[in-house]
């Protein structure tokens, strides 16, 4: 029977596994406040949205007054009314507030909108005392104590007093963040969403698609990763990353460490006509010269991208873009259509101009708008469409096969490519094809097979994992069925 779950349940299960990806790696991208004006905005925003939840009694006290002074309720009970606010803001400030940030591991009800987090000095997760100290001495019982000996006085030159501290302090700390060592970090941007598993989703023991944080879009480290396949007790895996070899390095000694089968593995970007495509290297000589050239080759491609992106967009909609701001905050140093997309819905005024307000308008929700926004704006044929120039799939090809590996014509997209197109490329010197993945439709896996067992090419499965950042994809989770299991079997037994 499916169990319904309280709408407590699934907010506490939102924030632990908020927490979770955020202790997991999450704090390897996490950003400090800095000291310039949209941070102070920022800030101040998050601690006006949690002083107005401690202040509720007062606020509900206001209107039973209002009460009196119209007759609705009598005169008598004013002094039990008031003694019923003072306790409610003493239980809501000075214990509710602080609970709350302890059990949600540093997430305050304003730092949930703008998705900030009171973190450690290195921005690791903090729980328990800390959090509840913090929030308790540094929110609830100023409130009640300045407010009781000094009035509003000296509840305001308390906060004035914090104020002054967080202009002056590097990462914005107020009075008892600088005595606790903690700081408000904003966390790297994740989508969490709960669905019911499906049954047929079983763990496939080989999974030879898996993206870490040495791609521009991944997200946790290889190690995090092998604890992850340890879990799920997967035999043999692959970290493909985004044109990077590098990842192969620590991915090889962990390997041992963990007891699964490593294939040195990486993703590569391809041009075939006016088709981009990917190929997947596996067996590589990580180490060989040709994937340095290819990875600056790649960086050097993407920074020049982004800024024709952002060109683009300006002068689209006449907003002016920061771009060093948006560069300090990238690893890759990369501008993409989510970061705009993210910027232009962060931003009060540009979100309330035209151009933007439609797609709020004629949609359900802010997700859905924000998605609608950038396929049209940043999409094939939108007006901000930027079309990467990419090595030519034989060139892609050659390097591979130069460093001792074999070439793997990944799923990507396969979906939108017809068979005859399909084969030409494999003509170009494939050496497999990712046949098994959750990124393609079922008749797209019956077609690659059958272009594969025509070829007599190797065949591979892959999750195409990212982490939270894609979390329709999961580790393990390959469509491959038992049968092609012996199939995929071929091509990992290849190093023996």
């Amino acid at each position: 029977m499916e169990k319904n779950y309280s709408f407590v349940d699934l907010s506490m299960a939102y924030f632990e596994k908020k927490s979770k990806i955020y202790k997991e790696g999450g704090y390897k991208k996490a950003i400090s406040l800095k000291k310039n004006k949209e941070d102070y905005e920022n800030h101040l925003f998050v601690f006006l949205i949690d002083l107005n939840i401690c202040l509720l009694p007062v606020y509900l006290w206001v209107l039973e007054f209002l009460l009196i002074l119209t007759g609705l309720i009598p005169p008598r009970i004013f002094d039990l009314l008031f003694y019923i606010m003072y306790a409610l803001l003493f239980v809501v400030s000075v214990i509710l507030l602080p609970l709350f940030t302890t059990k949600t591991k540093g997430v305050t009800f304003g730092g949930e909108f703008l998705d900030m987090r009171i973190v450690n000095r290195k921005n690791q997760i903090v729980e328990g005392l800390p959090l509840l100290l913090r929030q308790a001495i540094g929110m609830g019982i100023p409130l009640m104590l300045f407010g009781y000996l000094f009035k509003t006085a000296g509840i305001v030159a308390w906060w004035l007093l914090n104020g002054i501290v967080s202009l002056v302090m590097p990462n914005q700390q107020t009075i008892v963040d600088v005595i606790l060592g903690l700081h408000l970090v904003y966390e790297p941007e994740v989508n969490i969403c709960f669905e019911q598993a499906k049954q047929e989703q079983e763990i496939c023991p080989i999974d030879l698609h898996i993206r870490s944080n040495y791609s521009d879009d991944g997200y946790y480290d290889v190690e995090e990763i092998f604890k992850q396949a340890k879990e799920l007790g997967l035999e043999t895996i692959s970290i493909t990353d985004h044109n990077c070899a590098r990842q192969n390095a620590a991915a090889l000694r962990f390997a041992s460490l963990y007891g699964i089968q490593y294939i040195p593995g990486v993703e590569l970007d391809a041009q075939y006509g006016d088709l981009r495509v990917r190929v997947l290297g596996y067996y590589i000589d990580w180490e060989h010269e040709i994937f340095d050239a290819l990875e600056r080759a790649s960086l050097k491609r993407e920074k020049e991208n982004s800024l024709l992106r952002v060109k683009k967009f300006e002068e689209y909609s006449g907003v002016s873009i920061d771009v060093n701001s948006l560069m300090e905050t990238s690893r890759f140093q990369t501008i993409t259509a989510t970061d705009i997309t993210n910027m232009v819905f962060n931003n009060e005024r540009v979100r309330s101009l035209s151009f933007v307000k439609k797609y709020i308008d004629s949609t359900d929700n802010i997700n859905e708008a924000m998605k609608q926004f950038k396929f049209h704006i940043f999409g094939k044929g939108g007006p901000c469409y930027v079309k990467g120039k990419y090595p030519r799939l034989e060139d892609v090809i050659k390097a591979i096969h130069i460093s001792g590996g074999i070439c793997v014509l990944a799923s990507w997209h396969m979906d939108y490519i017809d068979d005859e197109t399909i084969q030409k490329i494999v003509d170009k010197g494939i050496d497999g094809i990712e046949c098994f993945s959750p990124c393609v439709q079922e008749e797209t896996i019956s077609s690659l097979l059958k272009i594969a067992m025509n070829n007599k090419l190797l065949i591979s499965c892959g999750s195409d994992y990212h982490g939270p950042t894609k979390q329709d994809r999961h580790l393990g989770q390959t469509h491959c069925p038992e049968k092609g299991l012996q199939l995929v079997r071929i091509l990992t037994n290849q190093a023996n």
